[in-house]
């Protein structure tokens, strides 16, 4: 990932030349697509108002570019999404094109049950390995039950990277400078409670805060160069998740919610709440993804981090990768259905619409333009920064609910039992291996 005064990318510089080659010989083709009278259904989980407006107008984009096309949206929470969108594909009355979350409990399910439909064909086409790193859009492969090897089922437009927002202001306020290692984190956070801050903002009575803070503090422990560990457990090649590490960050959790160090109220409150709570200044820090830019740059006291390493770890992983991917349903029929829909999906990873997410403060997946001049915000700009590092260093990590179709459940089943401090740390991260080891016996 490059950034000059001309251009950002966050590809490195030989795909940069080749995407912007292909994305244009794209875009010429995308101007001259033939008027088709069609119908095209699509699911998508952009609910946030500053995404969903990013969207309506890539759609517009794409329907004066094919006359006679004609969008029918549907935005649903991922909550929401994940409950309804294999029933309706099942039921032969959801979309043709969705966005769909990768792992065994949406994407590998759906696979399995011919719901979707490969795009290999169309990632040749269009040149979609030239926009995004083969280990990126292998987060969207699937052979049978094994995740992460054969056919491709998606392509991802935004980048994600989960890590520390932090209030300047209020840390200033607080006498507490950044922290540059874990311990440092640490540090901080007794410094502030003292004080009276809430360190954290937190709410765990929906959305997902606690599961991306447990994962994202075991994976700020782990070096990059040790990552094999993870990448087969979330890969299903094996292993168990009943480790020092999950269990160490499972039990500084607990400490923290029990402790004071959480925003009071925090179990009853919404992740998404949380949020706008912490945007109006009433928590230090907060530890979420970088889907959440968009509104959290309307206050410019806010900034965004990686999570701090702790000593000798050199090239930490974050959790993140890229968005829910892009995938064509078995609605798409027939051949004419299934290029219209590569032709979408097409342009929603082109890098014209990378550069209308980053105009809205978003983190793209693809390149931008060679000529784009997008004003970044102060939040995009440190993302880019990140994703940057983590490529370089081989250090994106993974979503732990990717490891099995049912760990979702799991882990949102039990992190209010771990955070009331009605079950253990052990037997938390013992729930998550069992969950995991039935899942390794199923596949045989």
């Amino acid at each position: 990932m490059n950034r000059t005064v001309k251009s950002i990318s966050i590809l490195p510089a030989y795909r940069l030349k080749a995407a912007v080659a292909l994305a244009g010989a794209a875009l010429v083709s995308f101007g001259l697509s033939a008027a088709r009278a069609d119908d095209l259904a699509v699911w998508d989980d952009q609910t946030f108002e500053g995404q969903s407006a990013v969207i309506e107008q890539l759609n517009k984009e794409f329907e004066a570019a094919h006359p006679g096309v004609t969008i029918k949206r549907t935005a649903r929470t991922f909550d929401d999404m994940k409950l309804t969108l294999k029933l309706a594909v099942s039921a032969g009355d959801g979309p043709v094109i969705t966005k769909v979350n990768q792992g065994a409990g949406d994407m590998g399910a759906m696979v399995k049950e011919g719901l979707l439909l490969p795009v290999d064909e169309y990632i040749k086409k269009y040149g979609w390995d030239k926009r995004q790193s083969d280990s990126v859009l292998a987060r969207d492969r699937w052979e049978g039950t094994k995740f992460g090897v054969g056919k491709t089922y998606g392509i991802s437009g935004l980048g994600e990277i989960v890590g520390l927002y932090y209030n300047k202001k209020i840390l200033d306020e607080a006498g507490v400078a950044l922290p540059k290692t874990f311990e440092e984190l640490l540090a901080d956070l007794d410094k502030l409670k003292e004080k009276g801050v809430a360190p954290f903002m937190m709410g765990s009575a929906k959305q997902h805060l606690a599961l991306h803070m447990i994962g994202a503090i075991d994976q700020a422990h782990i070096d990059a160069a040790n990552r094999a560990e993870l990448d087969d457990l979330i890969y299903g090649k094996g292993g168990s998740w009943n480790t020092k590490g999950n269990i160490e960050s499972a039990k500084l959790v607990q400490k923290w919610a029990q402790g004071g160090y959480f925003y009071p109220g925090f179990e009853g409150i919404s992740g998404d709440d949380a949020v706008q709570l912490f945007i109006s200044g009433q928590g230090a820090f907060l530890i979420s993804g970088t889907w959440y830019f968009g509104d959290m740059q309307n206050n410019p006291d806010i900034g965004f981090m990686a999570i701090p390493a702790p000593k000798g770890v050199s090239k930490p992983m974050s959790v993140g990768g890229v968005d829910l991917a892009w995938a064509i349903t078995s609605l798409a029929k027939d051949k004419a259905k299934q290029d219209l829909a590569g032709e979408y999906i097409d342009y929603m990873v082109s890098e014209k619409a990378a550069e209308s997410w980053a105009a809205a403060g978003y983190l793209p997946a693809t390149s931008l333009p060679a000529d784009a001049k997008p004003k970044l915000t102060p939040l995009l700009t440190a993302g880019i920064e990140m994703w940057k590092t983590l490529n370089a260093n081989d250090a994106l990590g993974h979503y732990p609910d990717w490891s099995s179709p049912t760990m979702l459940k799991t882990i949102d089943d039990n992190t209010p039992l771990l955070l009331s401090g009605k079950i253990t740390p052990e037997a938390f991260v013992d729930a998550m291996d069992k969950d995991y080891q039935a899942y390794l016996k199923d596949k045989k």
